[in-house]
Order: structure tokens, then sequence, then C-alpha cells
């Protein structure tokens, strides 16, 4: 099935993923983009993500053992993901359309799960950080023209925070929250990701009316029972950051270095990626996550 989804983020990167994909993962990434911005006529940034099995053919080839091999802007892995930095502020990512996942011996079709969390997210966050800003592990409501980001590591209760707030507020992110050095934040309004525990604080009739009960029994306790869509489009585009509460110690003093720690530790699996993008030289990171933190 022919995928193709356009959308911004923080006003400064756009994202194009295109290619071919099953159904499902059609309907996933419709389902997970659909309250993002439209295309930025002048990005700072452009991340293009393609599902295809057509490998680019390279000249003057560096090995990287088995891992993968790179020229002077392409970067392939074994797996058949590749990197093409196209230009300063174009980076192109190839994703098969069958990938090896987890612990599983087998090839399976490409999720869209695979292409959100393990691809454009992760990219996202190193390419934000080249924009002045930075992905914060932690939900967010914006309220009264300010945000409030409430930051913490997995299980802390940053869904279960805002899911009090959901019927009242304006939710702005559930697990990752755009701030930059100047102090706004963004919205990132991917639906909420509900596990079995955060099921009591919903709406009964929803709970029923979705079957999540059920649902929750048959679903391994790794992945969401079910994706709550956030309930419109944000109102504003950014808005001045009010507060950010350190769930698991609110007394820190030290928020840009606990933020860092927590995002470094989210995405450890992605650290790999990192370090060939870096070493082939088809992208490196200027800036961190304390870096943009400490300027606030």
């Amino acid at each position: 099935m022919k995928l193709t989804k356009d959308f911004s983020l923080a006003q400064r990167i756009n994202i194009e993923i295109s290619g071919q994909a099953t159904k499902d993962c059609v309907k996933f990434l419709n389902n997970i983009y659909e309250n993002f911005e439209k295309k930025l006529d002048n990005p700072d940034y452009t991340l293009k993500v393609i599902v295809t099995d057509k490998i680019p053919k390279i000249n003057k080839v560096v090995s990287l053992g088995k891992d993968a091999y790179y020229n002077e802007n392409t970067l392939i892995l074994n797996s058949g993901h590749f990197f093409i930095r196209e230009n300063d502020k174009t980076l192109t990512v190839g994703i098969p359309f069958r990938v090896k996942r987890g612990r599983i011996p087998f090839k399976r079709n490409t999720s869209g799960r695979h292409i959100t969390d393990e691809i454009v997210e992760p990219l996202t966050n190193l390419i934000l950080l080249n924009c002045d800003a930075a992905f914060v592990h932690a939900s967010s409501i914006y309220s009264n023209g300010k945000a409030d980001i409430l930051m913490g590591w997995r299980g802390t209760g940053k869904t279960n925070a805002i899911l009090k707030d959901f019927e009242s507020k304006d939710i702005w992110s559930d697990d990752l929250a755009i701030i930059d050095s100047n102090g706004f934040v963004y919205p990132y309004l991917r639906p909420i990701r509900l596990y079995a525990y955060n099921l009591a604080l919903l709406n009964k009739k929803y709970i029923k009316d979705h079957k999540l009960n059920f649902k929750s029994k048959i679903t391994p306790p790794w992945r969401p029972v079910h994706y709550l869509p956030l309930k419109k489009k944000a109102s504003v585009k950014k808005a001045e950051l009010r507060s950010i509460t350190y769930l698991n110690n609110p007394d820190t003093k030290n928020i840009a270095e606990d933020a860092e720690d927590i995002m470094i530790f989210e995405q450890s699996f992605f650290e790999h990626y990192k370090i060939m993008l870096q070493h082939s030289g088809i992208f490196s990171v200027k800036k961190s996550v304390k870096e943009i933190l400490n300027n606030l």
C-alpha cells in the first residue's frame, strides 16, 4: 500500500514519510500523526523516511566490519536500513519493507511503531539538538498561555498525571515534550499510549466501547493496550515554559542534567546508529539536551 505522510515539528523540521507499507502500518502512521502541523515552506531541516528494499549502490566504500559500510554521503547497514546526507539540511533514511526486531529470528513486515519509535523519534531528537531545541521525556500541558512539563523516568506516572486532566486541559504531549533554548514549549501531539496500569483512570464507557479490559489481558505488558487520541490540534503553535517538574525528584537542582540522563537511557537502543552516523560523517550532533536546557 502506498505510504505518504508529511508534517512538521517545533516550527523547525519537516518530516516526510513515503514508500510502500502494509495497510496496518499506513493506518497506524495516519493515526499517530493526525494532529501534527503541516509542512513548513522553509524548514531548518528536513528528515525524509522511505520504506523501500532498493538499497543505494555506492563507490569508495569504507567497511565497518559486518555491520555497515559507507562513503562520503551514504551509510548502509546490514539490516537494509540506509542514511543519505543529501545536503546540510536534509537527511534521507531508508527502511526495508521487512525487518528483524527483538529476539525473533526472522523478519516481519515493517510496523508503524518501528518507523515512529525506533527511527523517526530518535533521529528527530538528534536533529532538534542541532536546531536549538530538544526532546524531554515528559508529558506537557498547556493552560492560560503557558506550558507545564512533567518529566520522569518510565513508569513514574507522567501519563496518569495528564489523564487526570484529560477532559479539562489542553494536553500537548504524553511521553515526549519539545522545548527550545529560548524557553518555548511546542506540541508533540502523538496519541497517548495507554498500558494496562493506565486504564483505571479512563471513563468506564470508553473502556467498554473499545473493549480495553479484554485487550489488556491479551496484550504483552511492554506494548500499549490502546492509543488514546488527543482531542484536537493545539490551540497555539508554541508557548512559554511555566515550569518543569521532575516527578522522581521534585527538589532537584540539576534539571538539565537529569533530563539528558533520562533521554540517553530512553534511546540507548539507538546509540549504535548515532555512533555510525557520526563516525561516517553522515550526521553529527552539535549540542546536547543539557546544553539546550542550561540556557533557560
